[in-house]
Formats: C-alpha cells, structure tokens, sequence
C-alpha cells in the first residue's frame, strides 16, 4: 500500500515539475520576454529553410532599413535576410557570423561596419547586447557569447530571460501586436517583411552636410579600443577558417560635422579590412556618386527612407550578382518556398507605396524634421498596408 502511495506522489510530483517547466517555457518563449520588432526579425531568419538564403547581411538598422530583401528577390532572384538588430555592439559580430553559417550555407555575406564605429564611451548599452543573445537559440555561440562576455554571477539570468522579463506583464495590451505577430509569423513559417522595416519620412538635414566632400576625403582617426579590437578578431577569424565570402560596408549616411570623427574611423577600419584581403565598400564616402540624394533619400540622419532603400537594394543587388557571382536560387526553392517570397514581394510593394503616400502627405505639411510613420512587422503595420492596397487598387497595377 505505501509502495503504491509512493508511485503516485511521485508520478504527481514528476507530473507537476513537467507541468512547471512547460509553463516556464511558454512564457519565456512567447509572453515575459523581449518582444519588438528586433526580436520578429530575428526568430523569422530562423524560422527560413535550412541553407536557403543566398545572402545574409550582418548589422545594426542600416542594415534591415537600408535592404529590402523582397525587392532584392523580385528584381534579381536572390534570397537575402537581414540578421540585424538595433544599435547592434561589436562584441556581437563574431557571434553573428558564427549563428549564420550553422543556420545557413550563403553564397555571401555582407557585414555593414557600424558596430567597429562608436568611441568606447559610446557603445551600446547591455539591451543592446540582449536584442542578440536573448533571441538565439540555446546552442554553442550563445553558450560561449555568455561565458566570454558575462560574469558567473550574472550568466544565469542571460539562460533563462524570464528571470530578467519576469516583470514585463505591464508592457500589455500593448505588446499583444508584437505577441500576435510573431505566433502567426510561426504559424506562417515565414517573416512576411523578412526582416524589412522603414519610417514614412523625408528628412531634410537642418545644416550643411558634409556629404559632397567625402569622395576626396582619405583623412582618418584610429578606432576606438572596442571597436578595434573586435574587428581584428573578427578578421582574424575569418582568415584562420577560411571563410572569404565576406564582403564588408559601409552603407549611406549623412554625414555632418558632428559625425565626421565617425567617417574617418571609417575610412581606418576600411584599410584594416583591406589590409586581411577582403573588399570593403564604403557608401557614406562614395554615396553622392552612386547617387544617394541628402535631401530625398534619407529619414534621418543615419537611415534611409524608401527611396534610398530602393536605390541601396538595387545598387548592392547589381553588385552582388555581378561582381560577386551571387546566383538566385528562386528557380531551386519548393512551391511553397516561392509562394513564401511573393507573399513578401507583394507586402514591399504595399509598404513602399503606403510610405510613398505619408511622405507626401507629411511633406505638404511642411514637416522634414525627424518622425514619420513607422512601418514594422507588427499586426498593426500590416493590417494598415494591407488596407492601403485595398483601397488604392491602381498605385499596385505596375508591380
């Protein structure tokens, strides 16, 4: 009889603790957590087929404004995903380029070099750093990214998030459009945006910018300490595996006086860059020649608007398939992978002509500073798009 007593106890206690964990789980995974648009785009690259993509670029917002992927598919054939998130640290890079090559077998990979940039005193803070980690799989690089960058005192709460996020329950109902979005974008087996995000605005740089002086410019600053260190290591690993389809950039910005320090510590991590064999495109320097217009392609000082986004994604989509033999993959992907894309395809075109219309109208209303209208992979975002094209039927006939 007590042996019996025994076994149930048991079997009610094993059964409490699998009930536990199982909760704990659901709620890491989907409700006490980070939940913006950093963490949509990162759970949508893992939520892509296996050695699918073609292309991955690494970085920080320059990266997921600056390249609409869709439109890269659309016109050129090439699968592309941004692994990017917000004010992304140097720390981070390595690990990133480590979580794409597990995840994904591109032909190349294009590593935007904001995070080498900031001045030691400027570096992102620790949020930053978790917009990575806390969204990767529990695998070797986020085991090692927390072991070399954290002490053992704090590691624990970077393996079990909801330790730091236990208190976000008053971040609802808000959150819910975050929450919502991301459990059909699982559901879907796809990020409908793949990555993409934009603000509807046309900024309109209230000084002299420095832009058209910058193509002649080689003079430099050396890198902080961070930033420095962390790009050798990264080149250094890269030389030591083997691992050449890497090209590096540096996308457009508008470049004022304050942020011209910036452009020369640009100008010295492009020769070290150089320096290991790789190519380094630097579009702050030669923005003006390529074409990229201060006063219309920009949303504010350090992004581009949708007008930029359409000429960088043309412009480094050319360069790819042309000089870096970058071959589509569209004509190999499953019907299903393809209906995938189109599906995006199409949902860029909403976007684009949304932005085109608030634009517009934010530039009748004489306003060129900062703002606009953020458009993110969010259900509120795309029920609004969505609605645009519905009833806006003749801005889509030409897509």
């Amino acid at each position: 009889m007590k042996k019996k007593l025994y076994i149930t106890r048991t079997i009610k206690l094993i059964a409490f603790a699998l009930a536990l964990l199982s909760v704990t789980y659901l709620l890491q995974a989907y409700v006490l957590k980070r939940n913006d648009n950093n963490t949509l785009r990162m759970d949508g690259f893992y939520l892509e087929d296996k050695n699918s993509l073609d292309v991955v670029l690494i970085g920080a917002s320059d990266v997921y404004a600056g390249f609409a992927s869709p439109l890269a598919y659309d016109k050129y054939g090439f699968t592309s995903y941004p692994y990017a998130t917000q004010s992304a640290p140097p720390n981070i890079v390595l690990p990133q380029i480590k979580e794409v090559i597990k995840y994904q077998n591109p032909q190349m990979i294009v590593v935007e070099i904001n995070a080498f940039l900031y001045k030691d005193y400027e570096l992102p803070t620790d949020a930053s750093n978790r917009m990575f980690v806390d969204n990767i799989p529990y695998d070797e690089v986020k085991m090692e990214y927390i072991e070399t960058n954290y002490a053992p005192d704090e590691r624990i709460e970077y393996y079990l998030p909801l330790i730091k996020y236990h208190g976000s329950w008053s971040d609802y109902p808000w959150k819910f459009k975050y929450l919502i979005t991301d459990l059909r974008m699982r559901k879907r087996g796809y990020s409908l945006f793949r990555g993409y995000k934009t603000v509807a605005n046309q900024f309109k740089s209230p000084v002299a910018p420095l832009n058209g002086k910058l193509a002649d410019d080689d003079s430099k600053k050396p890198l902080a300490v961070a930033g420095q260190r962390y790009l050798i290591e990264l080149l250094d690993y890269l030389k030591a595996n083997d691992i050449h389809n890497v090209v590096f950039t540096r996308f457009p910005h508008i470049v004022s006086q304050d942020a011209y320090s910036r452009f020369q510590r640009c100008n010295t991590a492009g020769d070290i860059i150089k320096s290991y064999g790789y190519d380094f495109i630097n579009l702050e320097r030669y923005g003006e020649q390529e074409g990229f217009e201060v006063d219309h392609d920009y949303y504010n000082w350090d992004h581009l608007n949708i007008y930029g986004s359409e000429k960088l994604t043309h412009y480094f989509s050319k360069l790819l398939v042309n000089n870096y033999g970058v071959i589509g993959s569209a004509s190999k992907l499953s019907e299903e992978n393809k209906a995938g894309w189109q599906d995006s395809v199409d949902h860029y075109y909403m976007i684009y002509h949304y932005s085109e219309a608030m634009i517009k109208r934010r530039l009748e209303l004489g306003k060129t500073g900062n703002g606009g209208t953020t458009v993110s992979e969010d259900e509120k975002s795309i029920a609004t798009i969505e609605k645009y094209k519905k009833n806006h039927p003749d801005k889509f006939v030409n897509d």
